[in-house]
């Protein structure tokens, strides 16, 4: 098997955010006002991307594919309760995308979207992979794009050092654990902090209890709405198997604590064994520089009740809105089919780490997943059940048991199925917005919306300079009641965090200039709609065929002192872009224990009871 050297993929995205408080906001402009500009000679299509992942290559192979196209993207919270709050304001994006998805879920958005069940695009995907996306009527509006693979990732070279068998079925992974175990390596590790590794291990541990005939039955009754509850006869034994798993792999309190980056830091530096992971994990964290590795299965009672767990990198929709015109309608198919096409989806699998589920579309794994083609080839590729409440509940109920909260399978089922009965939390009204701002962009003075948040974080935190990507501003600021979960999906919160450090002004001229010229990763400025916000500082720039050009950075309109240091707050992805740029300036020392967006947003609205600062002119675009 090849062995992978640790390479970064690309680097991360900038930016994200949300709000602060200040004094009630003067109204300049309100959401729904459109601004114009030159590009509106295009015809325009909004976009609501899942996650920054999409924003290293994808959205500029969107732009260079479609140049009569103005896209304006956004970085929509994952979930489809997003799109029910756009829809709640009369403001679906056209075009729309979400990784975590259940039919369960989506059904609330049914009339409004697009029935693709006739269309060439259905046409392309096997059939028993569109079933699941087939409503009772025969209607499809969801399309997957390609799989990530879900699995445990060994370190292979770790394995040999000790003389430990590759485990085959549970009885060999067992006694992995208990051997690396007692030479002081942890077995497994996983970051148990996060919803999806607690519902994805969860399901994984016992896929084939899932996968039996009771388990199917039961799953389609719960994604039809027929039943809200979890069954005895298929739910019992998985929280049996998850026991039996938390104590041969020894996980407790701690592991309930770790983020997502812990355990893969442990990975890396050889401390740990095996982890939870994904072909895509397997590319960047491959241990501790030269060794080598593999993607194995959940491993079930005998090595035929082995699987992998599987979902679609994100699933696509389009909104009614503006179907009726036949130009438009075959625009918007035109882009659809792109996004999903074969160049499509090798712009979403460079790492040949993903399985395609269209007839037309062939991709190619990677040696390290070699292991892996007999499960697809038997189709032993179980696609995760993952609807908001089951990510939501499986966290709650997996950290119970970590923290010994729950003793037994029947205490923690009890509890999954009170919280499944319960009214979703965070539902009620807690703010009021009295002033709306426009999430477009235009060149005077940027975007509205973006420019609130931005100032407003800078208030409450208290630092000289904001800088984040202003697409991660995912919708208007709409006037009117918002519920806790409505405040979070005005900014995306995923893979966005603070980083507060201090910079000369010589080194903000090198971390706007080194933003601007990024190319081919996340944080990178594919078109207007994807420049980065400022707040405390403006920008001058110029729009050429080759990208952007920064000219100057002024402070009420006054050159900014490149020998004085000021407090700055980047809000990105600190694991790409932020560690990136900050090479570049040769900056080490970061506080990224701050809030994320909705703890502004929170702070602001809520606990102070205020309103957003006023946007800012922020940007000349030339």
């Amino acid at each position: 098997m090849k062995k992978i050297t640790c390479f970064l993929l690309s680097l991360v995205m900038a930016a994200t955010m949300l709000t602060g408080c200040g004094s009630q906001s003067t109204n300049s402009g309100t959401a729904g006002e459109k601004s114009t500009s030159q590009a509106e000679k295009k015809e325009k299509v909004v976009v609501a991307c899942w996650g920054n992942q999409m924003l290293d290559s994808y959205t500029q192979y969107l732009c260079d594919l479609f140049p009569q196209v103005e896209f304006e993207f956004v970085l929509a919270t994952n979930s489809t309760d997003y799109y029910r709050f756009r829809q709640d304001h009369d403001d679906m994006p056209d075009i729309l995308t979400v990784r975590r998805f259940a039919l369960k879920d989506a059904v609330l958005l049914k009339d409004y979207l697009y029935d693709l069940s006739n269309t060439e695009l259905a046409n392309t995907y096997y059939g028993s992979y569109l079933d699941s996306y087939t409503y009772d009527d025969g209607s499809v509006n969801w399309l997957p794009t390609c799989a990530e693979v879900d699995g445990i990732i060994i370190n292979k070279t770790l394995f040999d050092e000790y003389n430990v068998p590759v485990p085959t079925d549970y009885a060999s992974f067992v006694a992995a654990c208990e051997a690396f175990e007692a030479v002081g390596i942890r077995s497994f590790v996983s970051d148990f902090a996060a919803d999806y590794t607690c519902m994805e291990v969860l399901q994984g541990a016992s896929i084939p209890m899932l996968q039996s005939i009771e388990g199917r039955k039961w799953r389609q009754q719960y994604e039809s709405g027929a039943t809200n509850a979890l069954s005895e006869e298929v739910w019992l034994p998985v929280f049996e198997n998850f026991f039996d798993f938390k104590e041969n792999v020894g996980l407790g309190a701690e592991d309930a604590t770790y983020p997502n980056r812990t355990p893969k830091e442990m990975f890396s530096e050889g401390k740990a064994a095996m982890f939870r992971g994904t072909g895509a994990d397997v590319i960047s964290f491959p241990g501790r520089g030269q060794d080598e590795v593999m993607l194995l299965p959940y491993f079930g009672q005998t090595e035929e009740d082995n699987w992998y767990l599987t979902y679609p990198t994100f699933q696509i929709a389009a909104s009614n809105k503006g179907m009726d015109d036949p130009e438009r309608e075959k625009l918007i198919l035109d882009i659809m089919t792109a996004m999903v096409n074969q160049e499509g989806q090798d712009h979403i699998s460079y790492g040949k780490n993903m399985v395609p589920y269209k007839k037309d579309v062939t991709l190619e794994l990677m040696s390290e997943m070699d292991n892996m083609k007999p499960y697809v080839e038997q189709n032993k590729l179980y696609i995760r059940l993952a609807s908001n409440d089951m990510f939501r509940i499986s966290k709650d109920v997996v950290q119970m048991i970590l923290n010994d909260e729950v003793q037994t399978a029947k205490e923690a089922l009890d509890a999954f199925n009170q919280e499944l009965a319960g009214e979703e939390p965070g539902t009620e009204i807690v703010a009021h917005i009295d002033t709306g701002y426009s999430n477009d962009f235009n060149p005077e003075n940027g975007n509205q919306a973006a420019s609130a948040i931005a100032n407003t974080m800078r208030v409450l935190s208290g630092v000289d300079f904001v800088f984040m990507q202003s697409c991660y501003v995912a919708s208007d600021i709409y006037i009117g009641d918002y519920s806790q979960k409505d405040l979070a999906y005005l900014a995306n919160n995923d893979g966005g965090w603070p980083g507060l450090m201090e910079l000369t002004g010589d080194q903000i001229y090198t971390l706007v200039e080194t933003t601007l010229s990024m190319t081919g990763n996340r944080g990178a400025i594919c078109n207007d709609s994807t420049l980065y916000v400022s707040s405390g500082f403006e920008m001058d720039i110029t729009k050429n065929d080759d990208g952007y050009t920064l000219n100057a950075l002024t402070i009420d309109g006054k050159e900014l002192d490149r020998s004085a240091t000021y407090s700055f707050l980047i809000y990105g992805d600190r694991d790409w872009y932020m560690s990136d740029v900050m090479e570049q300036m040769g900056v080490s020392e970061v506080d990224s224990t701050g809030p994320k967006a909705e703890g502004y947003l929170t702070q602001c609205l809520v606990e102070q009871g205020g309103q957003l600062e006023a946007p800012t002119d922020y940007i000349t675009l030339r």
